[in-house]
């Protein structure tokens, strides 16, 4: 259990290296940046990760980006040794991440976390998607919302499988 100190601590200098980020972002032509992907990490929720949702839009990510290495990332994969005292990523890991040089990341997580949200922001790529809304929509910089709030996270899911299947035809036809 994190104390109540360390929280804080990891709450302020968290916030504050995000608000840094997320000023540093530059517009994108979405569709021109997804014809050009090659490089993607699906951040899953744990515990998830070998549900049929999950893996059915982990393969259609791969069908629909036919020549893209698709990735993915479990918050309960990361060992003590690749976290800080706070208990985020350390910079090690999180140089392993930016070195992979991912042009997407799409973050399935159906609520918003802190290492999630920390890794995805750090990760480097310039589109970062994520499946609901919360305290860090702010760091990602394409989002497809739904207009009902009771949709299953399978609805959602094949909802951003829809709007990148649009973008991407979009880019397609234009070119």
């Amino acid at each position: 259990m994190i104390s109540k100190i360390k929280q804080a601590v990891l709450d302020k200098i968290i916030n504050f290296r995000l608000k840094v980020i997320s000023r540093q972002d530059r517009a994108y032509d979405f569709s021109e940046q997804l014809a050009k992907t090659e490089k993607i990490l699906i951040i899953i929720p744990a515990g998830n990760e070998y549900s049929e949702s999950m893996q059915n839009f982990t393969q259609k990510i791969g069908r629909l980006f036919k020549v893209a290495r698709v990735s993915t990332f479990v918050n309960s994969s990361l060992r003590k040794n690749d976290l800080n005292w706070l208990g985020v990523p350390n910079e090690k890991y999180l140089k392993i991440i930016r070195d992979e040089q991912f042009d997407l990341v799409v973050d399935i997580n159906t609520r918003q976390d802190t290492i999630s949200s920390y890794l995805c922001a750090l990760s480097g790529a310039p589109m970062r998607i994520n499946l609901t809304t919360g305290d860090f929509d702010h760091l990602y910089n394409l989002h497809f919302r739904v207009k009902d709030d009771s949709k299953s996270t399978e609805e959602r899911l094949q909802n951003i499988l829809s709007y990148l299947e649009f973008l991407l035809n979009n880019k397609r036809v234009k070119a």
